[in-house]
């Protein structure tokens, strides 16, 4: 295993953790691409040809039901990478990944993944982490989906993008926050308004802005410090988005 210091030229946090030697060696094979909001990376159990480490913006992993309806189950964005059914040794996934925030990512494809996470014992030590705090992400999303009212809920939500997305200002409807929580527009709009009135967020059409994150974080359910914790433990601690 290599020895050498870690870098950190990217925002990505599993691509920062690797030594240098063996990010030098890897990144000639990787392709800097845009995420365009909406683009669909992966549809459900469909062939991995690549995957895609973030640097900006946010991917919605979602369960799509056979009448077409869709709820999200996890997020991914700068801490990881899409892609994880390679990791485990598989090549797809019943699950649909769709960018959520705009942004970009570094690619590889599926092929050289493979060689170089054989290659690479940093590289697979700092996924096979990832891979449980995304466990723990989906578990307490659903815990959280059944349990928890939607004030609390949309507010851990809001948050878990803010931290990835590294912005205050995300481009969400109230139709797309529906589909990511799984509830009708209708209690979309009077969690926002709850949230709205309380000095937390301003909401226009297509567009809401985090006014208090701070206070945001007090309104969430407890879930969003888990996750992040966890994240965290598994990954190292960050100076979060602030």
């Amino acid at each position: 295993m290599s020895t050498a210091e870690p870098i950190h030229p990217h925002i990505n946090r599993i691509l920062s953790g690797l030594p240098r030697d063996e990010y030098e060696r890897i990144s000639p094979r990787f392709e800097n691409i845009s995420l365009p909001l909406g683009q669909v990376l992966y549809q459900p159990e469909e062939r991995i040809a690549y995957v895609y480490f973030p640097l900006l913006g946010t991917i919605s992993i979602t369960a799509v039901m056979e009448d077409g309806s869709e709820v999200e189950v996890g997020v991914i964005g700068r801490e990881g990478m899409l892609g994880l059914p390679l990791v485990l040794g598989t090549d797809s996934a019943p699950l649909k990944a769709v960018v959520q925030v705009p942004g970009s990512a570094m690619r590889l494809r599926a092929g050289a993944f493979g060689e170089e996470l054989k290659r690479c014992e940093t590289l697979g030590r700092l996924l096979l982490g990832y891979a449980q705090a995304f466990f723990v992400q989906t578990a307490i999303t659903a815990g959280c989906n059944r349990l928890h009212p939607l004030d609390g809920r949309l507010a851990r939500w809001l948050l878990t993008t803010r931290d990835r997305a590294q912005s205050d200002t995300l481009p969400l409807t109230q139709e797309f926050l529906g589909v990511m929580l799984g509830v009708r527009r209708a209690g979309v709009t009077e969690a926002c308004g709850a949230l709205s009135a309380g000095g937390l967020i301003e909401h226009t059409r297509g567009r809401i802005r985090i006014a208090d994150p701070q206070g945001l974080e007090r309104a969430s359910c407890e879930c969003y410090a888990v996750v992040r914790k966890e994240y965290d433990r598994l990954l190292g601690a960050e100076t979060h988005y602030e």
